[in-house]
C-alpha cells in the first residue's frame, strides 16, 4: 500500500541542486530524478519557485536532457534494420517531440512568417485624401474632433 501523509522536508542546496542537474544530464526526467535522489516532486516545483538559480539550472538540465533525447536518438538509427524498422521509427518520433518541447530554440521546428502583398509583391498602401472644403462646418468639426482624440490615444 502506498505512504499516506507530508513527505519527509528536504532542505535545498547546491549540492543536491547540482545533483539534479547531473542526473536530468544524464537522462533522467524529473520524475525520475526525484525518485533517484528522493525528492517529492512537489518539493521539487517549490524550490523552483523560491530558488531562481535553480529555476535557471533546471531549464539548462531540460535542454541537456534534449540533447540526451537525441544522442538516443542517433543509436537507434544505427540499431536500426528492416526488421525492426516500424518500432524504431515510433521510438525515434516520440524522442523527436520530446527533444523539441524540450529545447525548443534548439530542436523546435524553425517558422517565420512573411507578409506580402497581391501575387507575391509589395504591400500597397492606400490612402484617402478628404477635401475638407467640400465639408459643411458640423462635417469639419467632426474629423478635428476625431484627429484629435487619435493623437491622443497615439500619446497615451
Amino acid at each position: 500500500m502506498a505512504k499516506r501523509g507530508r513527505p519527509p522536508s528536504i532542505e535545498y542546496s547546491e549540492e543536491l541542486a547540482y545533483a539534479v542537474y547531473q542526473s536530468m544530464a544524464d537522462g533522467h526526467d524529473v520524475v525520475e530524478t526525484c525518485d533517484i535522489l528522493g525528492i517529492p516532486r512537489t518539493t521539487f516545483y517549490d524550490w523552483q519557485s523560491k530558488y531562481p538559480e535553480f529555476k535557471a539550472q533546471c531549464a539548462r538540465a531540460r535542454e541537456a536532457l534534449a540533447d540526451y533525447d537525441v544522442k538516443r536518438i542517433r543509436e537507434e538509427i544505427a540499431m536500426t534494420d528492416k526488421d525492426n524498422a516500424v518500432a524504431a521509427r515510433v521510438k525515434i518520433s516520440a524522442l523527436q517531440w520530446l527533444a523539441e518541447k524540450r529545447a525548443p530554440k534548439q530542436y523546435g521546428n524553425k517558422t517565420s512568417t512573411e507578409v506580402t502583398g497581391k501575387d507575391g509583391g509589395a504591400i500597397e498602401i492606400q490612402s484617402k485624401v478628404i477635401d475638407a472644403s467640400v465639408l459643411d462646418v458640423d462635417q469639419r468639426e467632426a474629423v478635428r474632433q476625431a484627429l484629435l482624440a487619435a493623437l491622443e490615444n497615439e500619446n497615451e
